[in-house]
Protein backbone atom coordinates (compact mmCIF):
# COMPACT_ATOMS: atom_id res chain seq x y z
CA UNK A 1 0.00 0.00 0.00
CA UNK A 2 1.29 3.45 -0.92
CA UNK A 3 1.59 5.74 2.11
CA UNK A 4 0.17 9.23 2.31
CA UNK A 5 3.60 10.86 2.04
CA UNK A 6 4.33 8.83 -1.09
CA UNK A 7 1.04 9.94 -2.66
CA UNK A 8 1.95 13.55 -1.94
CA UNK A 9 5.56 13.25 -3.06
CA UNK A 10 4.63 11.47 -6.29
CA UNK A 11 2.53 14.46 -7.31
CA UNK A 12 4.97 17.11 -6.13
CA UNK A 13 8.04 15.45 -7.68
CA UNK A 14 6.31 15.47 -11.07
CA UNK A 15 6.01 19.27 -10.90
CA UNK A 16 9.35 20.06 -9.31
CA UNK A 17 11.31 18.53 -12.18
CA UNK A 18 15.04 18.25 -12.66
CA UNK A 19 17.84 20.81 -12.83
CA UNK A 20 16.91 24.42 -13.65
CA UNK A 21 18.63 27.77 -13.41
CA UNK A 22 16.12 30.41 -14.47
CA UNK A 23 17.36 33.96 -13.88
CA UNK A 24 13.85 35.01 -12.79
CA UNK A 25 13.72 32.31 -10.08
CA UNK A 26 14.56 33.94 -6.76
CA UNK A 27 15.69 30.59 -5.35
CA UNK A 28 18.52 30.30 -7.85
CA UNK A 29 19.81 27.00 -9.19
CA UNK A 30 17.25 24.29 -8.38
CA UNK A 31 17.41 20.50 -8.59
CA UNK A 32 14.39 18.28 -7.93
CA UNK A 33 12.72 21.32 -6.34
CA UNK A 34 15.55 22.03 -3.89
CA UNK A 35 16.86 25.53 -4.56
CA UNK A 36 20.25 26.94 -3.72
CA UNK A 37 18.62 29.59 -1.50
CA UNK A 38 16.49 27.02 0.38
CA UNK A 39 19.33 24.54 0.94
CA UNK A 40 21.76 27.30 1.98
CA UNK A 41 19.24 28.54 4.52
CA UNK A 42 18.59 25.00 5.77
CA UNK A 43 22.31 24.33 6.19
CA UNK A 44 22.87 27.57 8.08
CA UNK A 45 22.66 25.80 11.46
CA UNK A 46 25.29 23.27 12.49
CA UNK A 47 22.59 20.73 13.44
CA UNK A 48 20.97 20.85 9.99
CA UNK A 49 24.34 20.92 8.25
CA UNK A 50 25.33 17.73 10.06
CA UNK A 51 21.99 16.13 9.15
CA UNK A 52 22.58 17.01 5.48
CA UNK A 53 26.13 15.62 5.62
CA UNK A 54 24.79 12.41 7.17
CA UNK A 55 22.25 12.30 4.31
CA UNK A 56 25.19 12.44 1.86
CA UNK A 57 24.57 15.98 0.62
CA UNK A 58 27.93 17.49 -0.42
CA UNK A 59 29.98 19.61 -0.63
CA UNK A 60 29.44 21.87 2.37
CA UNK A 61 29.07 24.77 2.62
CA UNK A 62 26.22 24.65 0.11
CA UNK A 63 27.17 25.74 -3.40
CA UNK A 64 25.89 25.29 -6.94
CA UNK A 65 27.90 22.07 -7.02
CA UNK A 66 25.95 20.81 -3.99
CA UNK A 67 22.69 21.43 -5.84
CA UNK A 68 23.95 19.72 -9.01
CA UNK A 69 25.05 16.66 -6.96
CA UNK A 70 21.68 16.32 -5.20
CA UNK A 71 19.82 13.07 -5.86
CA UNK A 72 16.05 12.50 -6.06
CA UNK A 73 16.30 10.39 -2.90
CA UNK A 74 18.03 13.20 -1.01
CA UNK A 75 15.50 15.78 -2.23
CA UNK A 76 12.68 13.49 -1.12
CA UNK A 77 14.24 13.08 2.35
CA UNK A 78 14.76 16.83 2.69
CA UNK A 79 11.17 17.55 1.68
CA UNK A 80 9.78 14.92 4.04
CA UNK A 81 11.77 16.34 6.94
CA UNK A 82 11.24 20.04 6.22
CA UNK A 83 7.62 20.01 5.07
CA UNK A 84 5.69 16.79 5.75
CA UNK A 85 7.11 16.05 9.18
CA UNK A 86 7.41 19.69 10.26
CA UNK A 87 3.67 20.15 9.60
CA UNK A 88 2.81 16.69 11.02
CA UNK A 89 0.75 15.95 7.93
CA UNK A 90 0.22 12.30 8.87
CA UNK A 91 -2.47 13.60 11.24
CA UNK A 92 -4.58 15.05 8.40
CA UNK A 93 -6.84 13.29 5.88
CA UNK A 94 -4.79 12.36 2.83
CA UNK A 95 -6.41 14.95 0.56
CA UNK A 96 -5.68 17.81 2.98
CA UNK A 97 -2.18 16.51 3.60
CA UNK A 98 -1.41 16.42 -0.13
CA UNK A 99 -2.74 19.99 -0.57
CA UNK A 100 -0.68 21.40 2.27
CA UNK A 101 2.45 19.46 1.35
CA UNK A 102 2.55 20.56 -2.28
CA UNK A 103 1.95 24.20 -1.32
CA UNK A 104 4.64 23.97 1.40
CA UNK A 105 7.23 22.62 -1.02
CA UNK A 106 6.34 25.38 -3.48
CA UNK A 107 5.91 28.31 -1.08
CA UNK A 108 6.95 27.31 2.46
CA UNK A 109 5.15 25.84 5.46
CA UNK A 110 3.65 29.06 6.80
CA UNK A 111 2.32 30.12 3.39
CA UNK A 112 0.84 26.66 2.86
CA UNK A 113 -1.09 26.92 6.12
CA UNK A 114 -2.22 30.50 5.39
CA UNK A 115 -3.64 29.32 2.06
CA UNK A 116 -5.54 26.54 3.84
CA UNK A 117 -6.84 28.98 6.46
CA UNK A 118 -7.97 31.48 3.81
CA UNK A 119 -9.67 28.80 1.75
CA UNK A 120 -11.41 27.32 4.78
CA UNK A 121 -12.64 30.78 5.86
CA UNK A 122 -14.21 31.50 2.46
CA UNK A 123 -16.46 28.44 2.69
CA UNK A 124 -17.85 29.46 6.08
CA UNK A 125 -18.38 25.96 7.48
CA UNK A 126 -17.34 26.81 11.03
CA UNK A 127 -15.64 29.40 13.19
CA UNK A 128 -13.23 31.59 11.25
CA UNK A 129 -9.59 30.71 11.58
CA UNK A 130 -6.85 33.24 12.22
CA UNK A 131 -4.77 33.48 9.05
CA UNK A 132 -1.50 33.19 10.95
CA UNK A 133 0.32 30.42 9.08
CA UNK A 134 0.34 28.15 12.15
CA UNK A 135 -1.09 24.65 11.91
CA UNK A 136 -2.27 24.75 15.51
CA UNK A 137 -5.05 22.72 17.11
CA UNK A 138 -7.93 24.87 15.78
CA UNK A 139 -6.69 24.86 12.17
CA UNK A 140 -5.81 21.16 12.32
CA UNK A 141 -9.27 20.29 13.71
CA UNK A 142 -11.00 22.47 11.10
CA UNK A 143 -9.17 20.70 8.26
CA UNK A 144 -9.80 17.24 9.71
CA UNK A 145 -13.49 17.85 10.39
CA UNK A 146 -14.19 19.68 7.12
CA UNK A 147 -12.37 17.60 4.52
CA UNK A 148 -14.98 18.33 1.88
CA UNK A 149 -14.67 19.01 -1.84
CA UNK A 150 -15.83 22.59 -1.23
CA UNK A 151 -13.14 23.31 1.35
CA UNK A 152 -10.40 21.63 -0.69
CA UNK A 153 -11.37 23.56 -3.82
CA UNK A 154 -11.48 26.83 -1.84
CA UNK A 155 -7.95 26.15 -0.60
CA UNK A 156 -6.81 25.69 -4.20
CA UNK A 157 -8.65 28.88 -5.20
CA UNK A 158 -6.71 30.72 -2.46
CA UNK A 159 -3.49 29.29 -3.90
CA UNK A 160 -4.36 30.56 -7.39
CA UNK A 161 -5.09 34.01 -5.94
CA UNK A 162 -1.75 33.95 -4.13
CA UNK A 163 0.08 33.34 -7.41
CA UNK A 164 -1.85 36.09 -9.18
CA UNK A 165 -0.93 38.48 -6.36
CA UNK A 166 2.77 37.59 -6.74
CA UNK A 167 2.60 38.56 -10.41
CA UNK A 168 0.62 41.74 -9.63
CA UNK A 169 3.37 42.81 -7.21
CA UNK A 170 6.27 41.75 -9.42
CA UNK A 171 5.66 41.44 -13.16
CA UNK A 172 8.99 39.60 -13.64
CA UNK A 173 7.31 36.56 -12.05
CA UNK A 174 4.68 36.40 -14.80
CA UNK A 175 6.90 33.91 -16.63
CA UNK A 176 5.96 31.34 -13.93
CA UNK A 177 2.21 32.05 -13.69
CA UNK A 178 0.98 29.60 -16.36
CA UNK A 179 3.04 26.79 -14.80
CA UNK A 180 1.79 27.59 -11.30
CA UNK A 181 -1.83 27.64 -12.46
CA UNK A 182 -1.39 24.41 -14.41
CA UNK A 183 0.06 22.78 -11.30
CA UNK A 184 -2.97 23.86 -9.23
CA UNK A 185 -5.36 22.55 -11.88
CA UNK A 186 -3.55 19.21 -11.96
CA UNK A 187 -3.64 19.10 -8.15
CA UNK A 188 -7.42 19.70 -8.19
CA UNK A 189 -7.86 16.53 -10.24
CA UNK A 190 -5.25 14.53 -8.33
CA UNK A 191 -6.65 15.25 -4.87
CA UNK A 192 -10.19 14.38 -5.88
CA UNK A 193 -8.97 11.06 -7.27
CA UNK A 194 -7.55 9.97 -3.88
Amino acid sequence: MVGHFDLAQNFTAKWEGGLSDDAADKGGLTHYGVSLAFLSDLASTSKNQQWLIDLGVYPMPVSKETIRNLSKTQARAIFRHEFWDRLNLDSLPVQMAVLLYDAAVNSGCAQSVRLAQRGYNTVGVGSRLDVDGKLGPLTRAALINNNSVDVRQAILDARENFYRQIVARNVSQKVFLRGWLNRVEDLRKYVESL
